[in-house]
């Protein structure tokens, strides 16, 4: 079960993300959550404020969530094969779906 609850007017975005190996999101927010469902590959997360840039391994039928409001992060595909997601966006109205973030320097890919 889920409890969602926004304050005022939200923009819903349904996003299909693929990355072929090596590829990334770049380091970013969201003003909003989002809802991750990994669809294909494999998806690795890392935070950045995590000073020990640990990385969370998500694999084909595994989901989670990035709480937004500023948690800056990056998912990279580092496995051999396209990695896909769906993400379900809760993003306050009229605001940008994704804020570009200067990498924080934690992590040395």
């Amino acid at each position: 079960m889920s409890l969602q609850k926004t304050k005022g007017s939200s923009d819903v975005y349904v996003q299909d993300n693929v990355w072929q190996p090596g590829g990334d999101t770049g380091w970013h927010t969201h003003l909003g959550h989002s809802l991750i469902i990994v669809k294909a590959g494999t998806i690795t997360a890392y935070e950045g404020d995590d000073p020990e840039c640990s990385p969370t391994v998500y694999t084909a039928g595994m989901g989670f969530v990035d709480p937004g409001g500023g948690h800056v992060h990056i998912l990279r595909n580092e496995g051999t094969v396209a990695a896909e997601t769906i993400a379900v966006q809760l993003i306050p109205a009229g605001q940008p779906r994704r804020i570009d973030a200067p990498d924080p320097g934690n992590c040395h890919f």
